[in-house]
């Protein structure tokens, strides 16, 4: 009677963790791999025809310092093999359908070549939400698959932030030669949800391509590419970067105003402290790279003048003391009413220079 009563609580406790910790989903490291490619020891006369299509139903978010993004998309892979063809009126259904697993099983049975292909700039596990291929009486067959991953983005180029475009890409490459299997754009199955969940880019277009790269059996293979551009909402940096910056200039301008100089010293060194404050403040939503973007230069332009009107006004204090105050104050005049708005118009010409005009022409080029 003891046995029994431990062995039901045993039970008991294994069902209640079976419970309270359920097993994690089982996750893929490769959502395409549950059509495992049947190939023969040599190339057949006409490689498989396969259509790809791609549609991204959601943006889960954009990271720019690990350069790569998540998405939630649906995959569509067709194509035709007349030993998959069946006799609708035999059957009694004009359609099957399969998990993508039990098909690839069957797929062994009956000997039938099914593309198996990599999704290429994969970064991370993938979460697979269904796979299943349906096939008609003609012998086409349909392998639909909705995963969630991260996919690598190594074109991103930041040196414009926050005035840049973007160019992100979903690339599938297949693991067998060209001589096996070929790729074709599905125009149907292939863009970009309606409501992707992503507020801090603005998609514009997006586009479809196919080509040949280096797969993964070393040999050339097709490729095929659902690409699109975007760029950022501007209104959060005016307003959050832009504005803050010009007012801490303009401050920075205001106080050459004034007569006294050492009431100008103290003015401009509380707007540098308030400036290094601001800084460490909006530096967390800044990209960390490896080289220095647009807004990267434009701080550091700020920080200089405004140091530089540190220095310049207790230039002028010592001038003033020395006895030479007829000369601080033309030397001031003229910084005053031209110099100062001058040195800051010509600093974001230099930059705009710099990244936008030469830029432009070196991608030209």
């Amino acid at each position: 009677m003891l046995s029994l009563l431990r062995a039901a609580c045993g039970i008991f406790l294994v069902a209640a963790i079976g419970v309270l910790y359920p097993a994690p989903v089982k996750a893929q490291d490769d959502p395409l791999t549950g059509l495992d490619a049947m190939l023969d020891e040599a190339a057949p006369e006409e490689p498989l025809r396969v259509g790809v299509g791609v549609k991204i139903t959601q943006i889960t978010g954009v990271d720019q310092r690990a350069e790569n993004y998540g998405v939630v998309a649906r995959v569509r892979m067709k194509w035709k093999d007349e030993a998959l063809a069946f006799d609708a009126e035999e059957v009694g259904r004009s359609i099957k359908t399969l998990s993508a697993k039990n098909f690839a099983e069957k797929a062994r049975e009956l000997g039938v070549n099914i593309p198996a292909a990599t999704i290429e700039n994969q970064q991370s596990r993938s979460f697979v939400k269904s796979a299943t291929v349906s096939w008609f009486p003609d012998g086409t067959a349909l392998y639909n698959v909705e995963v969630i991953l991260t996919l690598q983005a190594p074109d991103f180029d930041f040196r414009r932030f926050p005035f840049d475009h973007q160019n992100f890409y979903f690339r599938i490459i297949g693991n067998a030669p060209t001589d096996f299997i070929q790729f074709e754009p599905l125009a149907e199955a292939s863009g970009l949800g309606d409501t992707l969940g992503e507020e801090e880019w603005v998609i514009t277009n997006y586009w479809t391509e196919v080509d040949e790269a280096e797969g993964i059996s070393g040999f050339t293979s097709s490729r095929f590419s659902l690409g699109f551009s975007a760029h950022r909402h501007l209104f959060y940096y005016w307003a959050r970067i832009f504005v803050p910056v010009i007012l801490i200039i303009i401050i920075g301008w205001a106080n050459l105003f004034l007569e006294e100089y050492r009431r100008r010293i103290d003015i401009a060194s509380g707007n540098l402290l308030a400036f290094i404050a601001y800084n460490f403040t909006i530096s967390g939503e800044l990209p960390r790279l490896g080289y220095v973007t647009f807004i990267d230069s434009l701080m550091m332009a700020v920080f200089v003048i405004s140091v530089a009107s540190v220095v310049y006004n207790v230039a002028l204090r010592r001038l003033s003391m020395a006895g030479m105050e007829e000369r601080a104050r033309a030397i001031d005049w003229h910084t005053t009413h031209w110099g100062y708005p001058v040195l800051f118009i010509g600093t974001i010409l230099v930059l705009r220079q710099i990244f936008f005009v030469e830029s432009t022409l070196i991608a030209v080029l």
